[in-house]
């Protein structure tokens, strides 16, 4: 599978974009869930004492991409980035369980390390993947159709991963300040937490404005 993030993207949205992507092949989904999903709980508890609705906007790590939306011309309806619908739905007290193992583990990452993120199951991508700039959203689609839209934030359910998948397509977004080292730092963990909870094989690629396409 190639996957492209289209040059408009570094031109129009934010030059210093990069997205990692990870692969895990051969998981088990739904062994661990429910250690993972005590996982995830206890990150709401340490969010529900670090943030409330009126701040988190501010936070350093939610700003740069509430800036690069205002300066694109996009105006959220919904909930903005993943990770900002997960922090809305933490500040709720709405639990955030999920029926796999992955989902669960990239729920407790995104709220750990404040960063957006998706998932799909590679058995049900059609061809390879684009990134690209669409009705004024970053979204994302196979050869079929859109699978992700990141800005107003939808995640199409027909690739969603269930706990009977055997792989994972994983993705990580980053804006400027997270540093090279926080991003290695949390490819590094992700890769730790898939291989303790779900086994399998993983590898992990980097796209960027240098290097926008990578087949894995």
């Amino acid at each position: 599978m190639k996957i492209t993030i289209k040059p408009e993207v570094f031109k129009k949205f934010h030059p210093k974009l990069k997205a990692v992507f990870i692969l895990a092949e051969g998981i088990d989904n739904k062994s661990n869930a429910k250690k993972t999903n005590h996982l995830l709980a206890e990150m709401q508890k340490a969010i529900l004492l670090t943030f409330n609705k009126d701040t988190f906007k501010s936070h350093n790590l939610i700003s740069p991409w509430e800036t690069a939306r205002q300066e694109f011309g996009k105006k959220a309806k919904h909930y903005h980035t993943s990770v900002e619908l997960l922090l809305q739905k933490t500040l709720r007290k709405q639990k955030l369980q999920a029926k796999d193992t992955t989902t669960a583990l990239l729920r407790y990452l995104a709220l750990k390390h404040i960063i957006p993120f998706g998932a799909d199951d590679p058995a049900k991508i059609k061809g390879d993947l684009t990134f690209e700039l669409k009705k004024g959203d970053l979204q994302y689609r196979d050869a079929k159709r859109i699978l992700g839209k990141k800005l107003d934030y939808w995640k199409n359910t027909s690739t969603a991963l269930r706990p009977d998948s055997t792989s994972a397509l994983i993705h990580f977004e980053f804006l400027p300040p997270v540093s090279p080292a926080k991003q290695t730092e949390i490819v590094a963990e992700t890769v730790e937490l898939l291989q303790t909870f779900c086994g399998g094989m993983v590898s992990a690629g980097v796209l960027d404005k240098k290097k926008n396409s990578v087949t894995i």
